[in-house]
């Protein structure tokens, strides 16, 4: 619609979407910020001499232009990556904690393992010293050996190597002490 007066304003009812405001601005400002006969380039619309009060989205547009998003994307995009935003903030939130602790989490799981195996081997080694002397340490060494290979089924990173090879070794310290000299 042509409208012929010396000054128009662009009202929204308060309880008008925000999203729809900014699109009215926006589209505002494609149609009538272009030179007419009586404004001058980027003059309409503008946020001087209306009795009304401004509401947060115009007052946001006219100090710094569309919302982010909906410079840099079509409105239906900005608009699911707002939403998107709102969901992944306390995600991501909650995960940052989550993904700091699982390191060490992990490395006191295969201590725990490692230890565990350890406390095996004490107990092998402690009946060790009640048996010695005594011939039938078979059943020992066999014992010896299945934790031995349990040692060396169990999956851990390189950083584990040192305490395996020294949990290894013990091992071999436990088995002399099994072998008749």
């Amino acid at each position: 619609m042509t409208l012929f007066a010396p000054k128009a304003s662009l009202v929204v009812r308060k309880d008008s979407h925000p999203a729809i405001q900014d699109l009215l601005l926006s589209a505002a400002v494609k149609i009538h910020s272009g030179v007419g006969i009586f404004q001058q380039a980027g003059r309409f619309p503008a946020a001087e001499g209306t009795d009304l009060p401004l509401s947060d989205e115009a007052a946001q547009f006219y100090k710094s232009g569309l919302p982010l998003l909906q410079r840099h994307f079509p409105f239906w995009m900005a608009s699911l990556i707002g939403r998107l935003l709102v969901l992944l903030v306390p995600i991501v939130a909650l995960l940052y904690p989550i993904m700091r602790f699982l390191p060490a989490l992990y490395g006191w799981l295969m201590r725990g393992k490692i230890a565990q195996l350890y406390g095996e081997l004490k107990f092998l080694e402690d009946e060790t010293d009640t048996a010695a002397g005594k011939p039938p340490m078979t059943d020992l060494i066999e014992r010896l050996d299945r934790l031995e290979k349990r040692a060396n089924q169990l999956k851990r990173p390189i950083a584990y190597e040192s305490m395996m090879y020294l949990l290894r070794n013990h091992i071999a310290v436990v088995r002399g002490r099994l072998k008749p000299h």
